[in-house]
């Protein structure tokens, strides 16, 4: 081989391993740009998924859907964020663990045991658990009979206490960096933010309509007031008038007296015009007799003593009236005096009578033996017109009233019992407080059997009612004797 030959060989040779290391290098570049564009996308699409996962758990916090239907999603969007093959949730209800049904596995999952749980519920950060070390055989074999070694548990925090904590079992298969489990904390943190929005939205709307039920129940209280006033001056009022009606219905009942003996007087003397005429034959006795036999004088006195029994019983009835109206408006300032409870309530009757006599047929059975008691009778009477009242507008069609008085020992019973519609045990518990009513808002402002109770109380008695619905309710009353 020739020099010049040999050397431009060896030129050539240079030049290609030169050529060469410049292709591997270049080829390096590439591989490099390669792997950092597929990191890169790599990167971008671990990002995506985040974004994506956190959007939808943003999207459930806005829609408010409840504890339940919140939890079940958020718990399903991470199952699907890690990869998971199956999830589910548990939450505590009055005070007890709750656990929901398993997403993503069609066969039972036993539950954890309750010392887990305890421990779970301890934890305010996510914790990953292998599942041998749960040392639950039956648990144990589910999961790897579905390939799964670990279980994630998120837990969600409300007023910075864990209510809900969700398991996420994932596969043998899947590997991921704890960061990746940071994002599903924070979207727990965004649904416990939501159950705490929820909870003061609930308490605000209780609060709401708290505050709506105590105006609603002040202005009853207003009108309740303002109603009683008027009683009140109804009650001077009508003492008042009582009282000056005494006087015309005297002065009427007197001279009606007298207008009946004159009625007598006028009676005899036409029965003896009548012989007389029988026996008279002149122009005068014919007038006389025709004018008798026209009218029929002896009808017409007959009918006038009728009239004026009549008259006389209605006057009778109007003082009766009258001296109960009386009896039962006298005010609380007067002293307490001794009185008979079946006079009061005979009156009190009277009084209510017209609100009875439509739709009540009244049974009474008095112990005529009752000795007195001591206190305000027109207190006493206002106790019984409320539980006649009452007992009366309970009654959706006609209906009975039973009222009993008896001496027991020192004690005067008195029961009076109806055959309304009676009371559940949530009205019955109920009953006496202020304010509460069954009754519509025009109707009653639930203050008569309160007051009921305290007039009762401050005679230094007892009132206490049994009701059974459908069948009826009795007040039992019990007083002690006078001294």
């Amino acid at each position: 081989m020739s020099d010049a030959y040999q050397v431009a060989y060896e030129r050539e040779k240079q030049a290609r391993l030169a050529a060469e290391k410049l292709l591997d290098e270049k080829t390096r570049e590439v591989q490099s740009s390669i792997d950092m564009i597929q990191h890169q996308f790599n990167d971008l699409m671990r990002q995506k998924k985040e974004s994506d996962y956190l959007l939808a758990v943003a999207r459930l916090t806005q829609l408010n859907e409840g504890l339940s239907k919140s939890v079940q999603q958020y718990t399903q969007e991470s199952m699907l964020f890690l990869g998971a093959k199956f999830s589910r949730y548990s939450f505590i209800n009055e005070g007890k663990i709750k656990i929901s049904s398993t997403i993503g596995l069609d066969e039972f999952l036993p539950a954890l045991k309750i010392q887990a749980y305890k421990k779970i519920y301890g934890h305010h950060d996510r914790t990953t658990v292998c599942i041998k070390d749960l040392n639950q055989i039956e648990l144990e074999r589910i999961c790897e009979k579905n390939d799964v070694d670990r279980v994630v548990l998120l837990p969600i925090k409300s007023f910075g206490k864990v209510t809900t904590v969700c398991e996420i079992y994932l596969p043998k298969t899947i590997d991921f960096k704890s960061e990746v489990l940071d994002q599903c904390q924070v979207a727990g943190y965004q649904i416990g933010g939501m159950l705490e929005r929820n909870a003061n939205n609930k308490k605000l709307e209780d609060s709401f309509s708290e505050i709506t039920s105590s105006h609603d129940r002040l202005k009853q209280a207003q009108a309740q007031l303002v109603q009683s006033e008027k009683m009140a001056s109804l009650g001077q009022l009508s003492a008042g008038v009582a009282h000056e009606i005494n006087n015309p219905i005297g002065f009427v009942m007197s001279n009606f007296g007298t207008l009946r003996e004159y009625i007598d007087v006028m009676s005899e003397y036409f029965t003896l015009s009548g012989q007389l005429l029988a026996v008279s034959d002149d122009d005068i006795a014919k007038k006389m007799q025709a004018i008798d036999d026209e009218q029929d004088i002896k009808f017409i006195f007959n009918d006038i003593h009728n009239i004026m029994d009549d008259c006389d019983d209605g006057l009778r009835r109007v003082k009766e009236i009258v001296a109960n109206l009386k009896s039962f408006a006298r005010g609380d300032e007067e002293e307490a005096e001794d009185f008979d409870l079946n006079t009061c309530i005979e009156n009190t009757i009277k009084v209510v009578w017209n609100e009875l006599k439509y739709k009540v047929t009244l049974h009474k059975e008095f112990d005529e033996t009752l000795p007195l008691i001591h206190g305000h009778e027109g207190q006493i009477g206002q106790v019984i017109m409320n539980m006649l009242v009452n007992a009366a507008q309970a009654m959706e069609q006609e209906g009975e009233i039973y009222i009993n008085t008896q001496k027991q020992d020192a004690i005067i019973r008195l029961t009076i019992r109806d055959t309304a519609k009676g009371m559940p045990e949530s009205v019955i518990e109920k009953i006496f407080d202020p304010f509460f009513t069954t009754k519509g808002v025009n109707e009653g402002t639930g203050l008569g059997l309160s007051i009921s109770y305290g007039i009762i109380e401050k005679h230094g008695g007892t009132i206490k009612v049994e009701s059974e619905e459908g069948v009826g309710t009795s007040f039992i009353i019990e007083l002690p004797c006078g001294k």
